[in-house]
């Protein structure tokens, strides 16, 4: 289940800091669980230390403990409370989507796990930018490396940009045989005026690439590779129609609406993908 109810039981102050430091930085809301009282009985994620995870004994189903010790990696242990609180807790992932909105002195992204909205960044860096990618990649296809699609869809706004961050993942990931790249029509993505008064987006390029990430775009491929990138448009059978777009009266309440739902975890990123597109056919 996704969006339960998050706690935090401790009495290790530096553990709390930490962690009431990153989840205000996420915006995710939180409540103090004391240790002398009974477990929940609503659906609920428990962060604690794996010391104090000894105290929580007769463990109802619906209940989740995630434990933090010493070792732990605690940006890997953030990730994990991440996929658990948005996504659903399970022991492996199938599937990492990052949609990519590169501008000409920020570079946008946003993730998906499994079909759910996880994070967005922003970055001024391209070393960064690779550098996270790595990190996500690292952590939630560590146990399972056989089984985990990768998927990147590239806005084509500033080509030469996107060009060189493709060649920097297919660089990193050039003996990954489970992944696909698509090349997504910027029209209008940037100009559409849609807030996240939440703040889980922060930036203008979050907001672009998250509605990249609703586009269908051109797969990239070794024998059509070059040749997307000499081109100044991608084929129209394979972007959304601009033109349709701007005669859909209600298209920007309904957007606004879908992309809403996507960052509250109400609904599946190809759900709202699909949904898009029946709105644009109205």
């Amino acid at each position: 289940m996704r969006n339960k109810i998050l706690y935090i039981s401790t009495e290790d102050l530096n553990f709390f800091y930490k962690l009431n430091k990153e989840l205000n930085r996420l915006n995710i809301k939180f409540e103090i669980l004391n240790l002398n009282i009974k477990n929940p009985k609503i659906p609920s994620l428990i962060l604690t230390t794996s010391k104090e995870a000894l105290k929580f004994v007769n463990i109802p189903e619906k209940l989740e403990i995630l434990p933090c010790s010493e070792e732990t990696n605690f940006h890997y242990y953030i990730l994990k409370v991440l996929a658990a609180y948005r996504v659903g807790y399970k022991d492996s992932y199938s599937e990492l989507i990052f949609s990519v909105d590169p501008g000409s002195k920020q570079i946008g992204i946003v993730i998906f796990l499994d079909d759910f909205f996880l994070i967005s960044r922003t970055f001024y860096d391209k070393k960064d930018f690779i550098e996270l990618i790595k990190n996500i990649e690292y952590y939630f296809q560590n146990d399972n490396p056989n089984l985990m699609m990768l998927k990147f869809k590239f806005g084509s706004g500033v080509l030469s940009l996107t060009f060189e961050l493709i060649e920097s993942i297919l660089d990193l990931f050039h003996l990954r045989k489970k992944m696909k790249l698509y090349l997504i029509d910027e029209s209008k993505s940037s100009k559409t005026k849609i807030k996240d008064y939440k703040r889980r987006v922060k930036t203008k390029h979050e907001l672009s690439a998250l509605i990249l990430a609703l586009r269908r775009g051109v797969e990239i491929t070794k024998s059509n590779y070059l040749t997307l990138f000499k081109q100044s448009k991608l084929p129209n059978d394979n972007r959304s129609n601009s033109k349709e777009i701007g005669n859909c009266v209600n298209y920007l309440d309904k957007l606004q609406e879908l992309i809403n739902k996507i960052l509250d975890g109400e609904i599946s990123l190809s759900e709202s993908s699909a949904n898009l597109y029946e709105i644009i056919k109205e």
